[in-house]
């Protein structure tokens, strides 16, 4: 079956990668609502276009979300799932082609999104396109969700699916938003972690100040920094009760864990680091990389920070916070904790502002759909897939899990150090191509099962 697919494939191989370059061409960055309805079109168009019949779903205060259907005779039905979005391209000066461009060079397709995630996307639409071309139906029905909010916490999938239940009824979902690790195998998530980002914002004085005014005049940014403080010791959140809803692994998770590789090395020669977060090393720093709840500082911002002195004191300051959180964390729960540290150590002049919340997720590492794209990826990458207990990263996930009450797993094809969030991102011809077969193979591995 992978010979025959393959070799659709590659014969088809300039209308991949033509599709993927349109979808790359249209910006849609979510966080600056910059290009969404045009690109949600663009995806549309190219799953009309593969025969998937598909429409756009416009939502009353988000973006729209692209919706598509393949029947056959089957009674199984997987619900596919991606991201049209993407993260903002600054710093712009960094690039060295046009983030918008689509260029070819390398054998690379470069430009935002490439990686995360419109190649996969494309790979997801392909693998329906490659069933209708050669045997005229998939295995078994396919439902598509092609959002347009994933790089700015999903906000409004979650009402989308409680609302649509009917409509997204499956067996099991299949998310690609993902890639491969650094050996070019499969990595295969049984759950991902979820993520409460905030605004923290401290306002003193009406205008900023003149700074010989400081011992009189407080000052918001070392308030906000007081208030930092407050919420980490040794590499430990130490907000009351934090811990409290996180579900123990199991032997069998550990035990996996154990059986996976890391490369300490590449990690800290790619970053630039000369050693990891309180020292951790080997299968430790994974185990704390998988299990652990986070509190990250995404960016922080007061009074003068351009070229020279300027002696200021100024009245606001704000950071940006991200919290990464694990099963069966509750990002209302944890939201009214840290509102509630923060006042009882006196920061009641703290503004909370809740910009997205992802809740964690988790499918039993033994379920069908996580089997089935194990086998699928030994076959078409002819490397021993690498099976987590959980990702690191975030994504909607619980949407599939925890309100429609489905197994549910997280791959996708991109190349490891792709660039992702970040300038120049890219991937290549290759991944791309075996994104389609990839997909393909996991549906009909689990049409089987």
């Amino acid at each position: 079956m992978i010979e025959s697919i393959r070799e659709h494939v590659l014969s088809n191989q300039d209308d991949i990668i033509t599709d993927l370059r349109k979808l790359i061409k249209h910006p849609s960055i979510s966080a600056q609502n910059v290009g969404i309805e045009e690109c949600a079109s663009a995806v549309n168009e190219v799953m009309r276009n593969a025969g998937i019949s598909s429409n756009i779903i416009k939502l009353k205060d988000g973006n729209p979300i692209v919706y598509g259907e393949i029947k056959s005779n089957s009674k199984k039905t997987l619900l596919l799932y991606s991201h049209y979005d993407v993260q903002p391209v600054e710093p712009l000066d960094k690039w060295k082609y046009n983030p918008f461009s689509g260029v070819i060079a390398d054998n690379k397709v470069h430009g935002r999104g490439a990686s995360d995630s419109k190649g996969n996307v494309i790979a997801l639409i392909k693998a329906a396109k490659t069933f209708l071309d050669t045997v005229g139906e998939p295995p078994m029905n396919l439902k598509f969700i092609i959002e347009g909010e994933e790089e700015i916490s999903s906000i409004n999938l979650a009402q989308f699916v409680k609302d649509n239940r009917q409509m997204l009824k499956a067996n099991a979902s299949l998310c690609f938003d993902s890639s491969l690790n650094p050996a070019a195998a499969a990595s295969i998530y049984a759950g991902l972690k979820g993520l409460l980002y905030i605004e923290l914002r401290c306002k003193t004085a009406s205008i900023d100040v003149h700074s010989g005014l400081a011992p009189i005049i407080p000052n918001p940014a070392w308030r906000l920094v007081s208030a930092l403080d407050s919420l980490k010791r040794d590499g430990k959140i130490i907000i009351d009760g934090w811990y409290d809803n996180i579900k123990a692994q199991t032997d069998e998770e550990l035990a996996l864990v154990d059986t996976l590789e890391y490369d300490e090395k590449k990690i800290k020669e790619e970053y630039g680091v000369k050693e990891l977060q309180d020292k951790t090393v080997g299968k430790e720093a994974l185990k704390k990389l998988l299990f652990e709840p986070t509190c990250n500082i995404s960016g922080i911002q007061s009074g003068y920070t351009s070229t020279g002195s300027k002696t200021v004191l100024p009245n606001e300051a704000f950071v940006k916070l991200d919290f990464r959180l694990v099963y069966d964390q509750s990002t209302t729960d944890l939201i009214k904790k840290l509102r509630i540290h923060l006042a009882k150590r006196g920061f009641t002049d703290m503004t909370i502002y809740k910009l997205g919340t992802v809740e964690p997720s988790k499918t039993d590492i033994n379920a069908q759909i996580v089997q089935a794209t194990s086998m699928a990826a030994d076959q078409v990458y002819k490397k021993k897939s690498a099976p987590f207990p959980n990702m690191w990263g975030s994504g909607p996930d619980f949407v599939f899990t925890k309100i429609l009450k489905l197994e549910s797993v997280w791959t996708g094809c991109s190349p490891a150090y792709a660039n992702i969030h970040a300038p120049n991102e890219f991937t290549t011809i290759k991944n791309v191509l075996d994104g389609v077969c990839y997909a393909s193979m996991i549906i009909q591995e689990y049409s089987h099962m």
